[in-house]
C-alpha cells in the first residue's frame, strides 16, 4: 500500500554526500509552502557572505554550499576562548517536477539565505473552458 501524502512532497532532503572536507556543516533549514504554492526555504549560513554562496540545481537536487568566514578581532586582543572559525555549510534536497526550477530566487541577509522556489506551471491547477458547438 502507497502513502498518497508523499506525491505531496515538493521539496525533500537528499542524502547526497558533500564534496567538501569533514568539517563541512549540515545548515539548519526550514521549509514554508505559500497558498499560491511556492515553496520557501530558509537555510542558516552565519557568517557566510553572498559571494561565498553556491546554489545549484542539477538532475533534480538543489544543493547549497557556502563558506563563512570569520574575521579576527586583531592584535590588540588575546585569544582565551575561541569557539567560532570557518566552516563550509552543505545541504541538498530532492526537487518534484512541480518546482519551476528556471524561476528559482535567492536572496541572504544577516546569515538567513531565503530561496523561492515557485510552482511550475504544468502543476499549476487552471479552470479548463468548454466550449459550446
Amino acid at each position: 500500500m502507497t502513502d498518497k501524502s508523499d506525491k505531496n512532497v515538493k521539496v525533500s532532503a537528499g542524502r547526497v554526500e558533500p564534496r567538501h572536507s569533514e568539517s563541512t556543516v549540515t545548515p539548519l533549514v526550514d521549509i514554508y509552502e505559500q497558498q499560491d504554492g511556492t515553496v520557501i526555504v530558509l537555510t542558516e549560513v552565519p557568517g557566510a557572505p553572498a559571494e561565498n554562496i553556491d546554489i545549484r540545481v542539477e538532475k533534480g537536487v538543489l544543493t547549497i554550499s557556502a563558506q563563512a568566514v570569520v574575521e579576527e578581532p586583531g592584535d590588540a586582543y588575546s585569544r582565551t576562548y575561541v569557539s567560532f572559525g570557518e566552516a563550509s555549510y552543505f545541504r541538498a534536497f530532492a526537487l518534484s517536477d512541480e518546482i519551476d526550477r528556471e524561476k528559482i530566487e535567492a536572496s541572504c541577509s544577516d546569515g538567513l539565505l531565503t530561496l523561492r522556489l515557485p510552482k511550475a506551471a504544468s502543476a499549476q491547477t487552471r479552470k479548463i473552458e468548454i466550449k459550446s458547438e
